[in-house]
């Protein structure tokens, strides 16, 4: 991967899901104290549900991005080697392994958190 991209990618990310928070927070202190009847009117519109699914989506990313970097910092032969030779002989299937098991988990928390949103 391009470590600029992923730089900015990191970054812009983190800059959305502040703003998408500051959104948020923002509902719940103008309509404080929060009632039923404002929430689900402000959780039932159109921008509220693409822009929660684009933070969904971005969460995923930025979080895919730094899993990626510990795996490649760290399940490496030489840092595994560290632990024990004979984990240094399987730097790789075990980074491979990481990379898998967080990009399933990663696509599942994404596919829940859109059918929990738009059903």
């Amino acid at each position: 991967m391009i470590g600029s991209t992923l730089f900015y990618v990191q970054r812009y990310s983190a800059t959305y899901l502040l703003a998408y928070t500051i959104w948020i927070a923002s509902f719940l202190i103008v309509n404080n104290p929060l009632e039923y009847n404002s929430w689900t009117a402000f959780t039932n519109q159109i921008d509220f549900l693409v822009l929660t699914s684009l933070a969904a989506a971005v969460s995923i990313i930025h979080a895919f991005i730094g899993l990626w970097t510990i795996g490649t910092d760290y399940f490496t032969s030489r840092t595994l080697g560290f632990l024990s030779v004979s984990f240094s002989k399987y730097a790789d299937t075990i980074r491979g392994a990481y990379t898998i098991l967080f990009s399933v988990l990663g696509l599942s928390i994404f596919a829940i958190i859109l059918l929990t949103i738009w059903s």
